[in-house]
């Protein structure tokens, strides 16, 4: 009889980049300070994570690069002081609108990069001193070194992380989308988009769990897509938990038995937990036993 296996965590993208939530950050901050050792990253997070950064950085750059000079010409700017600050704040502003446009309805990347140029910017202007002034040119090449290191400062917690290197099989897949429906279907597109990204994510976790025998707690902060599903997700065996409470789910699991283990003495199993089973037995290629009467 085995006891205490409990592999970790698996955690979503959104826990490891920023949150417009100050409480929500510092949740997630709190979380991976106590259990970094404990945590691991599957393979689609890892890449969903790389490419939203890396589209949120070209996003940046392009706009930057062909409004921010012609920003400059439409108002006379030949070189900034500390003076300017004001029209600068009006190029920015303008930006907001224009990313809100482009970018992806669920991420916040983008934002949080120009968030960060904006203010790499006004503590520039800020700490010129009077009479001192800054070409243009010198200007856009601390821009593009500077949006380099935002970029690079993203993605370092991911680079932090245990990477496990998984592709889920299509039939955990499935039986994870199963358990996530009905959709809203306002915006069932997008929405469409996201369900198979977290499917991906989810099917991983629970996939790396039976092959490991050993429970996985996937972390998220997405009440909308993944929390709110929870229950539906916990019946096929795969625990969610935002950040707050998975070290909670962790102590409570070290005093239950392994995931094969635990499935072979229930006494009763839905028809959800059946096929899930079945699906898992397929896919790791071990037999997983219901006690049938």
């Amino acid at each position: 009889m085995s006891f205490g296996q409990v592999e970790g965590f698996f955690l979503d993208t959104c826990v490891l980049l920023p949150h417009p939530l100050e409480a929500m950050s510092k949740a997630c901050s709190d979380f991976l300070k106590e259990a970094s050792s404990l945590c691991f990253l599957s393979s689609s997070v890892r890449t969903e994570a790389f490419d939203l950064i890396e589209q949120s950085h070209d996003i940046i750059v392009v706009n930057l690069r062909d409004r921010l000079k012609p920003f400059f010409e439409a108002n006379n700017i030949k070189e900034l002081t500390n003076k300017d600050g004001k029209i600068i704040a009006d190029f920015f502003s303008q930006q907001k609108s224009v990313i809100k446009k482009q970018s992806q309805k669920r991420s916040n990347v983008p934002y949080e990069i120009l968030g960060a140029i904006e203010n790499f910017v006004a503590t520039s202007l800020h700490s010129l001193e009077d009479g001192r002034k800054l070409t243009i040119t010198d200007f856009l090449a601390a821009l593009t070194t500077e949006l380099a290191i935002v970029k690079h400062d993203l993605e370092a917690p991911f680079r932090g992380i245990k990477p496990v290197d998984i592709t889920p099989n299509d039939s955990v897949r499935s039986e994870i989308i199963a358990s996530m429906v009905p959709l809203d279907l306002k915006d069932a597109d997008h929405l469409t988009s996201a369900l198979l990204k977290d499917a991906d994510h989810l099917a991983s976790a629970l996939e790396h769990q039976f092959r490991q025998n050993k429970w996985i707690i996937f972390v998220t902060t997405d009440d909308t897509h993944i929390l709110s599903k929870e229950p539906n997700l916990r019946e096929i065996f795969l625990q969610c938990s935002k950040p707050e409470w998975a070290l909670d789910y962790y102590r409570d699991m070290t005093k239950t038995k392994s995931p094969k283990q635990h499935i072979c003495e229930m006494k009763n199993y839905t028809q959800r937990q059946k096929k899930i089973v079945n699906v898992i037995e397929k896919t790791i290629g071990s037999r997983i036993i219901i006690e049938t009467k």
